[in-house]
């Protein structure tokens, strides 16, 4: 048994205030190692929270320090997260908080709030703001009365990152939902999807599945033998409104699934039916938005906007932007219509054409 570090803690009230600090030193009462205290309050529908860390030479990447600003509350029936962070992060869903190893026994000590935020992403804002996470739940989207939007940037790079996040999505099992999680960065995006056993209502996502069988494991043909599984391979997010629709769909299986052109009807479909029926269809291209408008047009005639946007893992563009494609058809009349096509990708302009539709 050896006397490795001692530490102490306190947490209490003071008037509307609720006071925790927490204080690690080492061996020696002189050698001090770690110091936080977070201060919380509810102002008016507000919740405050200041969280104030230091940390000695004593441990690796000291010595540094910094705090976090907590605010929370809710408007229009969202619930709002903000934290700005003044040379620290404190411990929640993206980030952890500090941990202290002592190396020889290793044993640790866990605190929620780090300063090592400066030190460790070699940022310059040192003593100023090196970070802001503002988190939105409870927002509505079409059919989804729940979404998360979680939205991260920093002193050192500027915008970092933008989630979106829905539970309970339907998968036609009465069993099974799925939790949806799309991040935003820069240059890349990800989607992840988490199973769960169905415990509530879901969500108006439709989910593409296939059903996995003993002949599709083994690359046999015929009647199967036995069902091994069940393969998500795409996910589409449909809305309607006022004349106008959003589409939103996302391949999961690449190898096996394309999202096929405008032509033919934008959507998710198998490589092997899109190649044995003739259709067009984009062979690296793994998502897709699309907002289509239709309206009155004169004389009795519709007329109609298309804008699709897709993206590529491998592209260099913003968020893995690959290429928008635009049409528009505009009524003269009921029978005349103009109509335009512009294609746009990382290269610049790639296809653009006008011309006129007659119909009788």
């Amino acid at each position: 048994m050896c006397y490795i570090w001692q530490g102490f803690g306190l947490s209490g009230r003071l008037g509307a205030f609720d006071v925790q600090a927490d204080l690690l030193f080492g061996p020696s009462t002189a050698d001090f190692i770690y110091a936080q205290e977070i201060v919380t309050a509810s102002l008016a529908g507000v919740e405050l929270g200041i969280y104030w860390a230091t940390l000695s030479e004593a441990v690796l990447g000291g010595p540094a320090n910094g705090a976090v600003l907590r605010l929370a509350g809710s408007v229009g029936g969202c619930d709002i997260v903000s934290l700005t962070e003044l040379g620290a992060r404190i411990r929640d869903e993206e980030f952890d908080g500090i941990t202290i190893v002592h190396v020889d026994t290793g044993l640790s000590k866990s605190y929620v709030t780090n300063p090592l935020v400066a030190t460790q992403t070699g940022s310059v804002c040192v003593g100023g703001l090196t970070g802001q996470k503002v988190t939105i739940s409870g927002l509505s989207f079409g059919c989804i009365d729940d979404l998360t939007t979680t939205f991260y940037m920093s002193c050192l790079s500027g915008f970092e990152w933008v989630r979106f996040e829905v539970e309970g999505i339907c998968t036609g099992l009465s069993w099974l939902t799925l939790d949806l999680a799309l991040t935003f960065q820069l240059q890349t995006k990800s989607i992840v999807i988490t199973p769960s056993v169905v415990l509530a209502d879901c969500v108006c996502i439709d989910t593409y599945l296939d059903i996995r069988t003993r002949a599709d494991d083994d690359t046999l043909y015929g009647s199967f033998t036995s069902i091994t599984g069940i393969s998500l391979y795409g996910v589409e997010v449909s809305y309607t409104w006022q004349g106008g629709t959003f589409r939103a769909l996302s391949v999961l299986d690449t190898g096996r699934y394309v999202l096929t052109t405008p032509e033919y009807g934008s959507m998710i479909a198998s490589l092997a039916d899109v190649v044995a029926n003739g259709y067009s269809y984009y062979p690296d291209y793994w998502e897709m938005y699309s907002i289509a408008l239709t309206q009155d047009g004169c004389c009795g005639g519709l007329t109609s906007f298309l804008a699709n946007t897709y993206f590529d893992e491998d592209s260099a563009g913003i968020f893995d932007w690959a290429l928008t494609h635009v049409e528009v058809e505009f009524a003269i009349n009921h029978t005349l219509f103009l109509t335009g096509l512009v294609e746009v990708d990382n290269d610049g302009l790639g296809h653009f054409g006008a011309g006129f539709e007659v119909s009788w």
